[in-house]
């Protein structure tokens, strides 16, 4: 009699343990869904903004700057006159060379009169005898003095370092300011040796300036320096897709989106380690599960799974440190929303 109590007993706590076990609330958490894509590895990189053209503008020859039509940052279209030197004496000096040549050119018509055009000797000797080569030579030369007062514009673009004032005395080979192609602007980076084997010409890029840090300036991969530096670096190039807002020499860093195989990509929230291993809960029927995995390459945003996990399951991403295999769960109602949506 006293084993059937003892029985009876077992029983009831049995049944306590059963109740108790459903009056666990489930643990709210938030899931994503477990995609089959083209993984992104992503390869930073930091390094200056410049343009793919730039060049400065020298003064050819020497004298006062008479006049000043530019300002830094202003823009300017090739061919446009941007500065003048003094240049009485140049067209003083044309005036005279047209002159020396209107009287040699009289001098050889008279000279050639008589005298075949098929004649190219004859003629020849008499230009050099009448002095018309000569005279052409000088009202060239006197006109190419005149055309060196006149700055113009090289090509099209922005004005920068421009130091020298208008009346200034300036002389031949001295600098007056550069110009560069503000539609054409990249960014020269480095990367770290151990990522170089990454890098291809045509990645696309994402590049952050550090002026402007709340905004993202998409890039191409445009050239590759084959060579470590003694810091461990290779230098790359990345062709801007826009330029409006950037600045030459302003300091960006670069996220390169490198594609990869495809693969099984979950966030990498969903990855917990349980016993010194890489596990992942799914959810299933309301339950969690919990599965060891296989992890690939981690860009920092999302991960691979190599092995234990299929397109389509739930994983938790939320509340799954301490969560339990076989344990109740409920799924956000914002993922609840989006997933029906």
């Amino acid at each position: 009699m006293c084993l059937a109590c003892k029985d009876q007993k077992v029983e009831v706590e049995e049944v306590d343990q059963e109740a108790l076990r459903k009056q666990v609330q489930p643990t709210e958490v938030k899931v994503a869904t477990a995609e089959y894509r083209p993984f992104e590895f992503l390869v930073s990189a930091t390094g200056t903004i410049e343009s793919d053209y730039e060049l400065e503008i020298i003064f050819e020859t020497g004298g006062y700057l008479d006049k000043l039509s530019i300002e830094n940052g202003q823009r300017v279209k090739k061919g446009q006159v941007i500065g003048q030197l003094q240049n009485e004496k140049e067209k003083f000096a044309i005036e005279k060379a047209q002159a020396a040549y209107n009287k040699a050119l009289v001098q050889y018509t008279d000279d050639s009169l008589g005298y075949s055009k098929h004649n190219e000797v004859m003629l020849r000797n008499l230009s050099l005898k009448s002095g018309l080569v000569d005279a052409e030579i000088n009202l060239r030369e006197a006109q190419i003095n005149l055309d060196n007062t006149i700055i113009k514009a090289p090509t099209d673009g922005v004005i920068v370092d421009l130091e020298t004032k208008e009346g200034s005395l300036v002389s031949a080979g001295k600098v007056l300011c550069s110009i560069y192609n503000d539609k054409n602007l990249t960014l020269t980076a480095k990367v770290l040796e151990p990522d170089f084997g990454y890098i291809k010409r045509g990645l696309l890029a994402d590049v952050y300036p550090l002026a402007r840090r709340d905004q993202s300036f998409l890039a191409t991969v445009n050239e590759i320096n084959p060579r470590v530096n003694e810091e461990g670096m290779v230098q790359i190039e990345l062709k801007l897709n826009q330029s409006e807002g950037l600045l030459p020499g302003m300091s960006a860093s670069a996220i390169i989106r490198v594609p990869q195989e495809l693969h099984i990509i979950v966030p990498r929230e969903a990855v917990v380690i349980k016993q010194g291993k890489p596990v992942i809960f799914t959810v299933v029927n309301g339950m969690s599960q919990w599965k060891y995995v296989e992890i690939g390459l981690d860009n920092g945003t999302d991960v691979e799974v190599l092995d234990g996990l299929k397109e389509g399951d739930q994983v938790v991403l939320t509340n799954n440190i301490q969560l339990a295999h076989d344990a109740k769960v409920s799924i956000a109602e914002e993922d609840l929303t989006n997933s029906n949506q």
